[in-house]
């Protein structure tokens, strides 16, 4: 994890998370969300936003909307 202060001065701090990082710790904090505070809480979210981000590896395919699309077999005349 890397912590950096926010260049624009309003006493914010970046964080960055490896990928293992937050494969480590997005589940065990939501596992004890009960004894955590709302802070630590939303970071639990952001990090299991992230670590199910990280395993969508959709990209949508080239001319899905526009006229070069390919037809659905079931609209094809």
């Amino acid at each position: 994890m890397d912590v950096q202060h926010s260049s624009e001065g309003h006493g914010d701090y970046i964080l960055t998370f490896d990928k293992n990082e937050v494969e480590d710790l997005a589940d065990p904090v939501m596992g004890k969300a009960a004894k955590m505070s709302r802070s630590i809480l939303d970071l639990g979210y952001l990090l299991r936003e992230a670590k199910f981000g990280m395993r969508d590896n959709f990209r949508q395919p080239p001319h899905a909307f526009d006229e070069q699309a390919p037809k659905q077999p079931s609209v094809e005349d």
